[in-house]
């Protein structure tokens, strides 16, 4: 019975911080959250869209005599092509993220 009252005041406390009112300090911090979270989606978008069309123009032959030789090493291949492209991606978006906030500061 305890532990069922807990669990509904943590949840009625969850709920009043969820609905309560912001502080404008509060509001200006979201804003500009959401003014870094959409620069990054940006940033980051134009990257993948970059090396998809990379991968297209300088691997497609490759990869294709790949798959038709052998199927396991083309997995592995294709696995690292993905994490690789994780890796990057983000160290170069994590790069052009400080450098654009800096230029807006």
């Amino acid at each position: 019975m305890k532990k069922k009252k807990k669990d509904e005041s943590s949840l009625k406390s969850f709920a009043v911080e969820l609905v309560k009112k912001k502080t404008k300090a509060q509001q200006k911090q979201s804003q500009q959250s959401l003014k870094s979270f959409i620069i990054e989606l940006v940033i980051f978008a134009a990257l993948v869209v970059a090396y998809f069309f990379l991968v297209l123009i300088f691997l497609p032959e490759g990869l294709k005599n790949l798959f038709d030789h052998s199927k396991p090493l083309y997995a592995l291949a294709a696995l690292s092509l993905i994490a690789t492209q994780g890796v990057v991606l983000e160290i170069i978006s994590a790069a052009l993220l400080k450098l654009v906030e800096t230029k807006f500061k």
